[in-house]
């Protein structure tokens, strides 16, 4: 058998490709690195809410360890940041801060009016998608949902990023409910 130097060398390419490592895209979490935080695609409908979510979700990563960048050219990961408010129905509740009406000429006697109103109530959700730069499969995943009166605050976005993230690195199927 005549052994020819393109028999060696094909050899030894197949040894260096056996053994050498393969650099599959990760299929766990990161535990830290460079992430921009962005709002999904399609998700103007409530740039207000958008914005404040996505501040809270940047505050949140920060505190899980990840290093925050502007610039989603350069991050290692992309957080993608869904939020989500609707309106639901409406709620009785009592009025605060009125004061009392009174009646009397010389003997001045409080009188309660109705003390309740109906509120619109809002269900508000943030929703939370980490994958890598330049790839479309989602890393992790993360949801944080509420049902309450009035506007949505930041004080709200940071307790439901908070929640969503909670469980990082693990992954919660459903959006965890914040009472």
């Amino acid at each position: 058998m005549k052994v020819t130097f393109r028999t060696i060398m094909a050899a030894a390419t197949g040894a260096v490709i056996a053994t050498t490592p393969t650099l599959a895209a990760p299929t766990s979490p990161p535990r830290s690195g460079t992430i921009a935080v962005v709002a999904a695609d399609g998700d103007q409908a409530d740039a207000a809410m958008s914005a404040i979510a996505r501040e809270a979700v940047m505050t949140a990563l920060g505190d899980k360890g990840f290093t925050i960048l502007d610039d989603r050219d350069h991050a290692a990961y992309i957080a993608e940041v869904v939020a989500d408010r609707s309106n639901v129905g409406t709620s009785v509740t009592r009025k605060r801060g009125e004061a009392p009406s009174v009646m009397g000429g010389g003997v001045n006697i409080p009188l309660k009016a109705n003390g309740t109103t109906l509120v619109a109530m809002q269900r508000v959700a943030i929703e939370v998608r980490i994958h890598k730069r330049g790839d479309t499969a989602t890393l992790w995943h993360g949801a944080a949902v509420t049902v309450r009166s009035g506007e949505p605050s930041p004080t709200l976005a940071v307790q439901l990023s908070q929640t969503a993230l909670n469980a990082y690195p693990t992954i919660v199927d459903t959006a965890i409910s914040v009472p």
